[in-house]
């Protein structure tokens, strides 16, 4: 039964995070053109999380530098920010449910009242995941590795070096 529960939300965490997020699309990746730095944030993590082993400024810090050495240049004063949030559902027993979002988060006018501003995901990448709880550490680093490498990729093709 607790197997059922956890497929179960798995299936509908990835429905509401596709149908309410960004993603990866030509459009998406037009939003990203002429983005001269972006700041980092990463949400913060449950307790189990951190038990497990993940730390919220290591990743953060993690992100920082693989996006530096990629040519990105980030800058904690402007308001685009590529922003990370992890978050799990614990199960009794069995691998827990991991929800990873990356996303690219900017200021937008609304079209119909140009008055009207809010910030809003403009681009991004989600994965939802089963994994065991002595291997959440290891997973939620080599998927985020994956999702940096996914957003680098969307950066540099509309603007290149």
């Amino acid at each position: 039964m607790q197997l059922r529960k956890l497929y179960l939300l798995i299936v509908l965490t990835g429905i509401v995070s596709a149908n309410c997020r960004a993603g990866d699309s030509a459009m998406d990746r037009a939003t990203l053109r002429g983005l001269k730095a972006v700041n980092v944030v990463v949400d913060p993590l449950n307790a189990d999380m951190e038990r497990m082993g993940l730390n919220r400024d290591n990743l953060r810090s993690d992100i920082e530098q693989k996006l530096r050495n990629a040519g990105i240049k980030i800058d904690n004063e402007v308001g685009e920010f590529l922003g990370l949030n992890v978050s799990s559902a614990r199960m009794r027993r069995g691998p827990q449910a991991l929800l990873l979002n990356l996303g690219v988060y900017q200021v937008v006018i609304l079209n119909r009242e140009k008055a009207t501003k809010t910030v809003a995901e403009t681009w991004g990448a989600q994965m939802v995941m089963a994994v065991s709880p002595k291997a959440m550490d290891r997973a939620v680093v080599e998927t985020l590795d994956e999702m940096i490498a996914q957003f680098i990729t969307a950066y540099r093709a509309v603007n290149p070096l």
